[in-house]
C-alpha cells in the first residue's frame, strides 16, 4: 500500500468528483485514489478545512494540517501530489528536497510559471517527478504514439489544432500532445498570426502557423484560436498520406477515416464517411494515471510523463510565443 499526502483540495484535488459511489468516473485525485485499491491517502493539506468534511468521508482516518511543511519530517509518506497554484510548486518542491521516505511526486501541470525555475530545479527532485498531463496515460493515445511512430499511417500532410481558452491554460493541452505523439519535435519556425479572447489578458488565445521537424520531415502546424464565450472545443486533426486521424475532446474521442475514392469523380479521393473510434476514456483518465505511477514504481515503467517531457513542453511555449 502507498501512502499518499494531497496538498491543495480545491478543483482537481478534490472538487470535480461529487459522486463517490460512481466507480465509473474520476476527475480528481482524491477520488483516484479512493478507487484504486494500491494506494490510501494519509494526509492532506490546505489554507483551509472548508472541505475536509467531504474527505472524512471517504477516508476517516485522514490527518488534515494548514501548512505543507510539517510534512518534511513524515517518514511514512511515498507520494506527495502538488495541487496548489502552478506559482507554489517550486518552493514545495524544493522543501521536499532531502524527504527520506518519498518516492515520487505527482504535480499539476504546468510544472513552473517561470522558466528560471526549470533551470534551477535539482536533478534528484527532477528524477521523482511526475507531471499529470492526463493524455500520456490513455491506452489508445499511447497505441496511437507507436502507430506514429512504426509509420502505420504514411507520412504526415498538415496538422490542424482547434482550441479556446488561451493558449497555455487549453493549448498546453495539444502542445503536449504534439511533443508526446511526435517525439518532442523541433520547430524550425512560427509565426503569430492573430488573437481572440483568451483565459486571460496574460494568456491570449493566438492563432499560430508553426513548422515542426518529425523524422526528417517538415510538417506544418496551426493553431488557431476561437472564442470561448461561442464554444468551448479541442481538436487535433491530423491528415496522413493514408489516414486521415481526429481527437476530439467533446467526444473523448479518436477518430480514424480511411482515404477511399470518390464515388462520384474516380479521380479523387476523399475520407470514409463513417470512422472507427477509439473512446479516450476521459472521465477515468486520473484513476489511469495512477494505475501508472504503481507500474512506475513496482514495474520499473518508463515516466512517460516526466520533467524532461514537461521542460519539452515549457520550450515549445518558449518559442512560438518569443515574440509577444
Amino acid at each position: 500500500m502507498l501512502n499518499v499526502a494531497l496538498i491543495g483540495i480545491g478543483n482537481i484535488g478534490l472538487l470535480y468528483d461529487d459522486e463517490f459511489e460512481n466507480t465509473q468516473k474520476a476527475l480528481s485525485h482524491i477520488k483516484a485514489i479512493y478507487l484504486h485499491k494500491e494506494f490510501t491517502l494519509k494526509y492532506v493539506v490546505d489554507i483551509n478545512d472548508t472541505h475536509l468534511h467531504t474527505v472524512k468521508n471517504i477516508f476517516p482516518d485522514v490527518l488534515f494540517y494548514n501548512d505543507y511543511t510539517v510534512l518534511k519530517d513524515k517518514l511514512d509518506i511515498d507520494i506527495v501530489v502538488i495541487a496548489t497554484p502552478t506559482n507554489t510548486h517550486f518552493s514545495i518542491l524544493n522543501d521536499f528536497q532531502n524527504h527520506k521516505s518519498l518516492k515520487l511526486l505527482f504535480v499539476e501541470k504546468p510544472l513552473f510559471a517561470d522558466s528560471i525555475e526549470y533551470e534551477n530545479l535539482t536533478e534528484k527532485l527532477k528524477s521523482k517527478i511526475v507531471v499529470n498531463y492526463l493524455r500520456r496515460f490513455d491506452k489508445n493515445i499511447i497505441k496511437l504514439k507507436k502507430q506514429i511512430s512504426d509509420n502505420k499511417f504514411g507520412t504526415v500532410q498538415k496538422i490542424v489544432i482547434n482550441y479556446c481558452k488561451g493558449i497555455k491554460n487549453n493549448g498546453s493541452h495539444m502542445i503536449d500532445m504534439i511533443n508526446f505523439l511526435f517525439d518532442n519535435p523541433t520547430i524550425v519556425t512560427s509565426k503569430i498570426l492573430s488573437h481572440t479572447r483568451g483565459f486571460d489578458q496574460k494568456d491570449l488565445t493566438y492563432d499560430i502557423f508553426i513548422q515542426i521537424k518529425y523524422n526528417s520531415q517538415v510538417i506544418p502546424l496551426y493553431f488557431l484560436g476561437l472564442d470561448h464565450t461561442l464554444y468551448n472545443t479541442i481538436e487535433q486533426n491530423m491528415y496522413f498520406e493514408n489516414k486521415i486521424i481526429k481527437y476530439i475532446n467533446s467526444k473523448s474521442a479518436i477518430e480514424y477515416y480511411d482515404i477511399v475514392p470518390d464515388k462520384n469523380f474516380n479521380q479523387y479521393k476523399i475520407s470514409s464517411h463513417i470512422p472507427k473510434k477509439k473512446k479516450v476514456k476521459t472521465t477515468t483518465l486520473m484513476l489511469e494515471a495512477y494505475n501508472t505511477i504503481h507500474k512506475i514504481l513496482y514495474k520499473n515503467n518508463k515516466n512517460q510523463s516526466s520533467y524532461n517531457d514537461e521542460l519539452a513542453n515549457q520550450k515549445f511555449f518558449e518559442t512560438i510565443l518569443k515574440d509577444t
